[in-house]
């Protein structure tokens, strides 16, 4: 499906009031087309819209109109600069981008470099250990499994006594 035509149907999306189906057609276009600063305009311009000042500012994070509070909570939701490069997703040529955002990059990239070696997780995952025992559900189970049956067999008795009369 071309852009023209996704963006198409993001135009109906949005005039219908289903801004959730419109996010997700642009989200999965920018996945296509991960460099299109239009595309990340208009996004970020729905989450403004829906008052997501955090995803607004990651998407918009590259277009000039993108607001500062929009920026503070990008950063604040993401301290971690390594971690705020990777949610741009941009891996394209600054050379696409305004003055103002190019810079923001830079400066985001040279606080990343500033920052040290991006965090990485080392180790293996355990399952929690169960802290508490199998007896009182397996016991409370049984309970209700034989009152169900009590109550089975007295109804079948009940059933057969009005066959019999």
């Amino acid at each position: 499906m071309a852009k023209a035509d996704v963006l198409a149907r993001v135009r109906a999306d949005l005039a219908a009031g289903h801004t959730y189906l419109a996010v997700q057609r642009l989200r999965t276009l920018l996945a296509v087309l991960p460099d299109d600063i239009d595309i990340r305009a208009l996004l970020s311009s729905i989450y403004r819209q829906t008052g997501n000042p955090v995803e607004a500012g990651r998407w918009g994070f590259l277009t000039d109109e993108v607001r500062d509070a929009e920026l503070t909570a990008f950063a604040k939701a993401n301290p971690d600069p390594w971690q705020r490069l990777r949610l741009l997703h941009f891996q394209g040529d600054t050379v696409h981008l305004s003055a103002t955002a190019a810079q923001r990059l830079v400066q985001l990239a040279d606080e990343a470099e500033r920052s040290g070696k991006p965090t990485q997780w080392a180790g293996s995952y355990r399952a929690p250990t169960k802290k508490r025992g199998v007896v009182v559900p397996c016991l409370f189970t049984l309970v209700v499994i034989g009152v169900a049956l009590v109550l089975a067999g007295i109804g079948a008795i009940k059933v057969i006594g009005w066959v019999a009369d």
